[in-house]
């Protein structure tokens, strides 16, 4: 099957844009990449504290690493079919049969230092997300599967080599269908603050969900033949990463107010989102948070069609 590959958090190579001030509280910035290969690995990263350039877009071959060779993504030759896993974007099923997430009630242990505690957070965190998404996922159509969890610092799997430190703090592969989230970064950027761990997992869950409903695929068919940092590639990029803030603020809000996760807690969360910049990939600071609040107060996946949204809207 073909995968894409999005990579978010690089330094300032071209499409990259200055980091804003050090943030307060939460202090993590989204910013990504979206990056097509030739080969089956997919890679989506959340950058870390805005406290250093970030990258912007950047179409990535196989075996380079995580820089800006532009190579054409996968897609099948002129006139096949589409593998079945690649759906429409704005028609897809996910977004159109207006289906809300169940509650549910995460119980999250404390967060401490400690790697272990730290896994134990993150996979209960998992499971929450797995049992929101997983009906909705189905109902669309789609094969489900778990996300996998990697906290190894040097971590990278099927998607080669962790990208430095001063590139990304987290990340999704989708060829083994992984987060990963190198604790020592996470813990560095984003200390013990639960609704910062909480939202970025919710955003990296966020492009799993693109990837098993086969929105990222539909993407790489899209972007055949678009030069790099191209005006159509941009505003591509920009609706995936909104559409995962709007994917993360469904999540939030089918946990809000049960288990351990207080709604004062989940709002916070969504917040957390100010937490970036204006960027030509990720859209203005103002359009970040909007898409973060839609998911979390509509209770419905068709407030995460970013395909049909105003270009305004995207920006």
């Amino acid at each position: 099957m073909d995968t894409l590959d999005t990579v978010d958090g690089f330094d300032d190579r071209p499409g990259s844009f200055p980091a804003g001030p050090p943030v307060r509280n939460s202090p993590f910035a989204i910013a990504g990449v979206l990056a097509l290969v030739l080969a089956l690995v997919g890679v989506v990263a959340l950058a870390g504290r805005a406290t250093r350039p970030v990258a912007g877009t950047a179409l990535v071959a196989p075996g380079a690493g995580p820089g800006v060779v532009i190579a054409p993504p996968v897609g099948p030759a002129s006139g096949e079919a589409a593998p079945p896993r690649a759906a429409a974007l704005g028609t897809n099923p996910l977004l159109t049969d207006r289906m809300s997430l169940q509650d549910v009630t995460c119980v999250l242990p404390e967060l401490d230092w400690s790697q272990a505690r730290l896994r134990g957070f993150y996979e209960a965190a998992l499971g929450c997300l797995d049992e929101a998404w997983r009906p909705v996922l189905e109902g669309a159509g789609a094969t489900f599967d778990d996300a996998e969890l990697d906290l190894r610092p040097d971590g990278g799997g099927e998607c080669g080599d962790m990208p430095g430190e001063d590139e990304a703090t987290a990340f999704y592969c989708g060829s083994d269908e992984t987060i990963y989230m190198p604790s020592d970064r996470l813990l560095d950027y984003l200390g013990l603050y639960r609704p910062a761990h909480l939202a970025v997992l919710a955003h990296e869950y966020g492009h799993h969900v693109q990837y098993l409903s086969g929105m990222l695929e539909a993407v790489a068919r899209e972007l055949r033949g678009v030069e790099q940092a191209a005006p159509e590639e941009l505003e591509l990029t920009r609706r995936i990463e909104l559409q995962a803030n709007c994917f993360a603020g469904l999540f939030l809000a089918s946990a809000a107010g049960r288990g351990s996760v207080p709604r004062a807690q989940a709002e916070e969360a969504v917040a957390d989102f100010r937490n970036s910049v204006d960027s030509e990939t990720h859209g203005t600071l103002e359009n970040q948070l909007r898409w973060a609040h839609a998911g979390f107060e509509a209770n419905s996946t068709a407030a995460c069609n970013t395909w049909d949204a105003p270009a305004a809207e995207v920006a």
